[in-house]
């Protein structure tokens, strides 16, 4: 894979995010759009908020909980950055029913995009 830094759009995480509560997400408000699947945090903890920027080498892996806010940054140089994002889920997990919340209307879109 390749070496991962701030300059090549690397991982940025928000320490402890994941204790408070589930944030609701949708697609950013961003004036030069967002490519469609792609569903964002609609309010981001304040730019005063502490966030750890891992810098990685190739084959180097990170873990860390699934609803701790978490992104990637701007790629600025002229190579590409590739990774592998890989989700765990345990044998004992469960259905959720999505109706009434956001992932009601993810759900929605997720489908009419794949049709």
């Amino acid at each position: 894979m390749e070496d991962v830094t701030r300059d090549n759009g690397g991982l940025v995480i928000y320490p402890g995010s994941h204790k408070g509560p589930f944030l609701d997400h949708g697609y950013p408000d961003w004036k030069e759009g967002v490519n469609r699947g792609y569903w964002g945090i609609k309010n981001m903890p304040p730019e005063s908020a502490v966030k750890v920027h891992p810098s990685m080498k190739a084959g180097d892996v990170v873990f860390f909980h699934p609803h701790i806010v978490h992104g990637s940054g701007v790629n600025k140089t002229q190579n590409f950055r590739k990774s592998i994002s890989c989700h765990y889920a345990a044998s004992d997990c469960y259905f959720i029913d999505i109706k009434g919340t956001f992932h009601e209307e993810l759900a929605s879109d997720v489908l009419d995009f794949a049709a």
